[in-house]
């Protein structure tokens, strides 16, 4: 019998690179769409993401295993919040394909991470 080989962590992480460029995406389709359909007074922002506190020359330096279980940790609520917008109620049921998508798409990412770590 052939012995599977393991797989490379350079092609994993290339993987969940791209996975995570189309979520961001299909996030940014999804806000448009809910600014298209549910309009709101003033700017909507998304101040409560995250600021980068490190140069891109510092990223190297990232220990990979923490980051990746931090992406991880990130990637759960994401999810969470997904399923929270799923059960919001029938104004939202229009939306349940862009959901779907986004849904399925984070959980490949998240299969990724596992790979990875």
């Amino acid at each position: 019998p052939r012995l599977l080989r393991p797989p490379d962590p350079r092609v994993e992480l290339d993987s969940v690179t791209s996975l995570a460029k189309g979520l961001l995406s299909d996030t940014k389709d999804l806000l448009a769409t809910l600014k298209s359909r549910f309009p709101a007074e003033g700017e909507h922002k998304l101040d409560s993401l995250p600021v980068l506190s490190m140069s891109a020359l510092e990223l190297a330096n990232i220990q990979q295993v923490a980051a990746l279980w931090r992406l991880s940790s990130d990637l759960q609520r994401y999810r969470r919040l997904l399923e929270w917008l799923r059960r919001a109620g029938s104004g939202l049921r229009a939306l349940e394909p862009e959901l779907s998508s986004l849904q399925g798409r984070l959980e490949r990412i998240l299969r990724r991470l596992e790979l990875l770590v």
